[in-house]
């Protein structure tokens, strides 16, 4: 039985910085056997041009296969995916490459949401195959451009694929530390019990890009950074962060849960939110251009490569307690991080001010000073780590109290962890949509993102800052110490 896995964009930069990366991993752990991958693209490319370009990102360790191995899984097919009759000559190409019986035909749509439609509709998921094998559709982020499209787009996978063959991707669900929350959260009862507003005083779910849009300008500059980011990898970080204890870890239970938490979101305000766009500045020491002089971007253009954003939650547990969203594109550092801070006590012996009668006390004739506020680390790229912050005293004659930090850092303990996407195909080779967004998750998430009704004014930031200024403004107090113009 024979397994086609097909890259529809297999010629585009997320399939050669992520996909073939990922597959080439999955054939080194012996999980493609019997798989036959087929890249399809518009691009007329040799054998050994298309080689080139699958081996680019791809790095074997030591213990690895070599690449060549892995390049006579793999093959390229020319065609022009807005023609419905050059899908005869996919399905000739993918019967020459499986002859015998098919079990399983994977559709990755690693394309623009606008060929997602065209491509469905024209191919079925090469629809004469439907007799021998089982379809499944993998779709990248966004899904859609808005609520509307999006909800179009989504009965379309259903009236050709069925909803229970449409595996939607946002590959934050399968990186480490994002799917350790849940772990975290709900197997320690020291965290779940300290998880509301009693003791977090606020959120952070920040991440920031050292890149501009790279070779996606035309997509980018129709989209922006709210509807390309935030709308996906950080609401299901924020659902994840505030959602109620599924009653089981099935996949169900737990997606049921995620919607509840982005249905209590309170609608976005134009005074909850800052976007910007960058211009040139200087990156890691070298000069960059702004986005209006990217190539490919509208020299007009107020899409938005910046948003900083306060939400909150409508819910008793999480009243009061800010939620801030952070992404942008050529920040001065690359980052995913999410901080949770928590609340300083009442009153303590420690505080400034003293204890509750407002006595101000020593310790072995040291007088104490103020201290830092607790927090909990969640570090999502580089480096995937939790890291708990908090106060203790220093082996001193004099009572000093300073931040200490336990950390738990994947790359310390585990020399291999499975790439994001890796995670992906595997799931979708075993039919496992536990990774996976769900249609009401994806629909939900657009439906608040459109509660934003007018379009805050787009702030300009310099190139290898930390964004426009009016985000820390908006931060107030809670204004990360790291933020600067």
């Amino acid at each position: 039985m024979t397994k086609v896995i097909l890259i529809f964009g297999g010629t585009g930069d997320l399939s050669r910085r992520k996909l073939f990366p990922a597959l080439y991993n999955l054939h080194a752990r012996k999980k493609l056997e019997d798989t036959v991958i087929l890249a399809c693209g518009r691009k007329e490319l040799a054998k050994t041009e298309f080689e080139k370009q699958v081996g680019a990102y791809i790095k074997p360790r030591s213990n690895q296969p070599p690449i060549a191995d892995f390049l006579r899984q793999v093959h390229y097919h020319s065609m022009d995916f807005r023609n419905k009759e050059e899908f005869d000559g996919l399905l000739k190409r993918i019967n020459e490459l499986a002859p015998d019986s098919l079990q399983t035909v994977l559709g990755y749509l690693a394309v623009p949401p606008a060929e997602f439609e065209p491509l469905v509709k024209n191919g079925m998921l090469v629809r004469d195959s439907s007799q021998r094998a089982r379809l499944r559709l993998l779709v990248e982020k966004p899904i859609g451009t808005d609520l509307a499209s999006s909800r179009k787009l989504n009965s379309l996978f259903d009236r050709f694929v069925g909803e229970k063959n449409v595996y939607r991707i946002d590959h934050f669900l399968a990186k480490e530390a994002v799917e350790n929350i849940l772990v975290m959260r709900f197997s320690n009862r020291i965290f779940e019990a300290i998880w509301d507003n009693r003791t977090i005083a606020s959120v952070h779910i920040s991440f920031s890009e050292k890149i501009g849009v790279e070779n996606r300008a035309a997509f980018y500059d129709k989209t922006g950074a709210l509807r390309d980011f935030v709308q996906s990898h950080l609401l299901q970080v924020l659902a994840l962060l505030t959602m109620d204890e599924p009653s089981c870890l099935e996949e169900d239970p737990i997606k049921n849960a995620k919607v509840a938490a982005l249905k209590r979101l309170a609608p976005l305000r134009a005074c909850d939110v800052v976007m910007g766009q960058y211009h040139a500045g200087e990156v890691d020491d070298k000069q960059v251009l702004g986005y209006t002089q990217e190539p490919g971007v509208d020299p007009a253009s107020r899409t938005e490569t910046f948003v900083a954003l306060r939400a909150s939650v409508r819910s008793p547990k999480w009243k009061g307690v800010p939620f801030y969203l952070m992404t942008g594109k050529r920040l001065d550092k690359g980052e995913g991080m999410v901080t949770i801070k928590f609340k300083e006590p009442k009153a303590c012996m420690f505080t400034p001010g003293g204890d509750a009668h407002g006595h101000t006390h020593q310790y072995a004739g040291a007088r104490i000073k103020g201290l830092e506020s607790s927090t909990l680390q969640i570090q999502v790229q580089p480096e995937e780590m939790f890291r708990l912050r908090f106060n203790l005293k220093t082996p001193e004659d004099n009572l000093s109290i300073k931040p200490f930090s336990m950390d738990y850092c994947y790359s310390c303990d585990y020399l291999y962890q499975r790439l994001p996407y890796e995670k992906v195909f595997e799931d979708a080779l075993a039919a496992d949509h536990t990774r996976f967004s769900r249609r009401d998750e994806v629909e939900m998430a657009w439906k608040w993102v459109e509660t934003l009704k007018e379009r805050p004014t787009l702030r300009p930031y310099r190139a290898g800052s930390s964004g426009p200024k009016a985000a820390c403004d908006l931060f107030g107090k809670d204004c990360p110490e790291w933020f600067k113009d």
